[in-house]
């Protein structure tokens, strides 16, 4: 008897996967396309046996770290920022790659507050004090007391003292 025996190949689709991480505001070609969002994402391609290749794509949008605060120094102070001696009001930024590889950023508003002052005149007679700054005067002078305003900068009071001779 004649058998007649046929062979038959079974070709397998295949498939692979890929993960990538992105730093937001970056993008991911894939496909032939330009990706910005996470997501899972396909691409099918032919493999060598004429069968059909999944590509998985499992892509992650990792954050930037941004920071704001605020400080305030007193006119003629400066302020340490970034390794950089600041003494202007004003909005500064540093930025650095953080752990994910992705950028960190700090931003500072720098507000300058100003001293303030008071002149104050006041008159005694010869023989009265006059208490000030802790102290009790009698002699005429200027005399001066450095106190803090409310916005932590220097108030200087200028005292002018006069003693007025007595008349008769």
């Amino acid at each position: 008897t004649d058998t007649d025996s046929v062979t038959i190949q079974v070709n397998v689709p295949t498939g692979s996967s890929q993960n990538q991480s992105i730093c937001s505001g970056q993008s991911y070609v894939f496909n032939g396309s330009t990706l910005t969002n996470a997501g899972v994402y396909y691409d099918t391609l032919v493999n060598e046996a004429g069968c059909d290749s999944v590509i998985t794509l499992t892509l992650t949008v990792l954050q930037n770290d941004n920071t704001f605060f605020s400080a305030s120094i007193c006119s003629g102070e400066t302020y340490q920022f970034s390794g950089t001696e600041l003494a202007t009001a004003g909005t500064y930024s540093d930025t650095v790659t953080n752990t994910a590889g992705c950028y960190a950023i700090t931003t500072l508003t720098l507000a300058v507050n100003q001293p303030t002052g008071s002149s104050l005149n006041a008159s005694i007679c010869p023989g009265q004090t006059y208490p000030f700054n802790g102290n009790t005067l009698i002699a005429p002078g200027v005399y001066y007391d450095t106190l803090t305003n409310a916005a932590g900068c220097d108030s200087i009071v200028t005292l002018n003292l006069t003693v007025t001779p007595v008349t008769n």
